[in-house]
């Protein structure tokens, strides 16, 4: 009895080292195959995401920094207009002399 159960454990571990052996070489393909899945996912979600964007248009903060067009010489703040400009120079910078492109703009 004892024989018997002993040659059937030890056929049931050859089993199983034989699987092992095996399971390595088929995860290997999944993985490949899933790689090629994960490629082909990312390239459709940045498409996805290129589209969406493109319909959204431009968002705030990059249109209000294209706005700001003049920078203060002494303080390098940026204005969106020499109305604006000219009205903080003379508030912030008064002892400074005025820059000669805010000389004919009215505040």
């Amino acid at each position: 009895m004892r024989l018997c159960s002993f040659l059937w454990h030890s056929k049931k571990r050859k089993r199983q080292k034989s699987e092992e052996r095996v399971k390595p070489r088929r995860s290997k393909l999944r993985a490949m195959a899933r790689g090629q899945q994960k490629i082909q996912s990312q390239q459709k979600n940045a498409k996805k995401a290129a589209e969406k964007k493109k319909s959204q248009g431009a968002d705030q903060k990059t249109a209000a920094k294209a706005a700001l067009v003049h920078t203060c010489p002494v303080c390098r703040t940026q204005m969106p207009d020499p109305k604006t400009f000219k009205q903080h120079f003379e508030s912030k910078h008064p002892k400074s002399p005025m820059p000669p492109e805010l000389a004919d703009v009215q505040a």
